[in-house]
């Protein structure tokens, strides 16, 4: 399996064919495997043809049936496999450039953000960021995009977090992902994190029809040392640029729209009224 343990779909083939495997070595039929776990017999059927989800739960319950290897300590080999595959998951479903943008934001100390359309990824609730998400996925893969996010959101926790700017287009607000109740939770979210000392979220309201608030997205990362990076993607390509001449540009577009934009007080007030609709 060495060569295939970064690929989601070749580790949940191996999955059901060591469940088939264990099985078949304990002479169990699936009906008796089944009456065993407390499922039925068709659900053991769909894991050992790959036509199941596996679940975290399923490779535990699977472990201390089976008392495999390290199954007291929720280390089993069912478990192991499923661990597996969520982490090759994760590994599949960023973009390569992504990332690396990962891997520099996590180092910043100054982040500057133009969100176009959606609450930036750093500023997301949960549910949030299961809405934006195609739920035709596996959920081991949804599962992973999610806990990139949250992972991601660890640098506002650091002993010196870095100093953010945030622009939101009114869009960002308006568009109700996850339904009503999500929304809520993610605008009650983002007025506490502008009431942080190293957060600035300010709101451009449709109103403000010019060339800087029709512009696209991007982010601008500024490191203790390292010259800045610029981030941007459209649909499934993502671009990390070093540019000077474009960090320059961009530079100063954002400097130009967070002058277009509400100021703190009015973005909070505005933000309080948009989540007022959602109630």
């Amino acid at each position: 399996m060495a060569s295939d343990q970064q690929d989601p779909d070749a580790l949940r083939v191996y999955f059901s064919e060591e469940l088939r495997r264990t099985r078949q070595r304990a002479k169990l039929s699936q009906s008796q495997l089944a009456n065993a776990l407390g499922c039925t017999p068709q659900w053991i059927c769909q894991l050992e043809k790959t036509d199941k989800t596996v679940s975290e739960q399923t490779a535990l319950d699977l472990d201390t049936y089976f008392k495999t290897d390290g199954w007291d300590q929720d280390d089993g080999h069912f478990h192991r496999i499923h661990t597996a595959i969520r982490r090759a998951g994760r590994h599949r479903v960023l973009r390569p450039s992504f990332d690396n943008y990962r891997l520099q934001e996590a180092q910043a100390i100054g982040i500057r953000c133009v969100a176009a359309q959606l609450v930036p990824g750093l500023l997301q609730v949960e549910g949030y960021a299961r809405g934006i998400m195609d739920e035709n996925e596996p959920a081991e893969t949804l599962d992973a995009r999610v806990a990139v996010r949250m992972e991601r959101q660890g640098i506002f926790l650091r002993e010196t977090p870095p100093e953010t700017m945030f622009v939101l287009d009114e869009s960002a607000l308006r568009r109700p992902v996850g339904g009503s109740k999500v929304m809520v939770e993610q605008i009650d979210h983002l007025v506490e994190m502008t009431r942080r000392p190293n957060i600035q979220v300010l709101i451009m309201p449709f109103e403000r029809i010019t060339p800087l608030a029709l512009g696209g997205g991007f982010i601008l990362l500024s490191f203790v040392r390292d010259s800045d990076l610029m981030y941007t993607e459209a649909g499934h390509i993502s671009q990390l640029i070093g540019d000077k001449d474009v960090l320059f540009k961009a530079g100063v577009h954002f400097n130009l729209v967070m002058g277009e934009a509400l100021s703190q007080a009015e973005s909070i007030e505005f933000m309080l009224r948009v989540r007022e609709g959602y109630l």
